[in-house]
C-alpha cells in the first residue's frame, strides 16, 4: 500500500510540474546582517554586504522557489577595551527553498508575491584579520525567510528578512549569536 501511495504521489507531482509555469530568475542584491548577541566586552555592528544567485520559480499563483546564491556578509566588532575595530567578512553558499502566493495579472505585466521558507547557509570562507577563524564558525547555519516581491514585465524585485534558527559560532566561541538579516534582490524572469 505504501509503495502504491508513493507511486501515486510521484505521478501527481510529476504531472503538476510538467504543467507548471517555470521561470529561471538570476538576480543580484544587497544585505545587512545582524548577529543577535554581543560579547561581554564587545558589540556587533551591521555591515552592508551583497549577493548574487539564481532560483527557479515553479508554478504561477502558488509557487515553489528553490535557489542557490553566493552571499558576502559583513559585520564589525567594537570594543571599549580594544582600540581597533575588527571586521568579520563571511562568504556563504545559501540554499533557500521558498513557497509563495502571487496576486495580480500573472501572465501580464504586474504581479505582487509573498513568500516564506527555510534556507541553509554553508560557510565558504571568512576574513576577520585573525580574531575569529573559519574553524570558530559552524559550517552550516539555518534560517527562516519571509518576504514580498513585485514582478513588472520580466523584471522582479524581492525584499525579505531572515531569522536565524541556529548559532553562528561553535562552542569554542559560542555566545548564542544567530544571524538575522534584511535583503533586497533585483533580477529578470526568464519564463519557459
Amino acid at each position: 500500500m505504501k509503495k502504491q501511495a508513493l507511486i501515486l504521489a510521484l505521478f501527481v507531482l510529476t504531472t503538476a510540474f510538467a504543467q507548471a509555469q517555470i521561470a529561471l530568475r538570476p538576480y543580484v542584491g544587497i544585505n545587512s546582517h545582524t548577529l543577535t548577541k554581543d560579547f561581554t566586552d564587545a558589540n556587533w555592528k551591521s555591515g552592508l554586504g551583497y549577493q548574487a544567485g539564481v532560483d527557479f520559480q515553479i508554478g504561477s499563483k502558488f509557487f515553489v522557489q528553490p535557489g542557490l546564491q553566493i552571499e558576502f556578509a559583513k559585520n564589525q566588532l567594537d570594543s571599549a577595551n580594544i582600540s581597533s575595530i575588527f571586521h568579520l567578512k563571511r562568504t556563504h553558499f545559501r540554499l533557500p527553498v521558498m513557497v509563495g502566493y502571487a496576486f495580480g495579472n500573472l501572465d501580464g505585466n504586474f504581479s505582487f508575491r509573498i513568500f516564506t521558507g527555510p534556507n541553509a547557509s554553508i560557510v565558504v570562507s571568512e576574513n576577520s584579520g585573525g580574531f575569529i577563524s573559519k574553524s570558530d564558525l559552524k559550517n552550516t547555519v539555518f534560517g527562516w525567510n519571509a518576504g514580498a516581491g513585485i514582478d513588472i514585465s520580466i523584471i522582479f524585485v524581492d525584499l525579505g528578512y531572515q531569522v536565524g534558527l541556529s548559532d553562528v559560532f561553535k562552542s569554542s566561541v559560542d555566545n548564542g549569536s544567530k544571524d538575522n538579516f534584511f535583503y533586497a534582490n533585483a533580477g529578470i524572469r526568464l519564463r519557459f
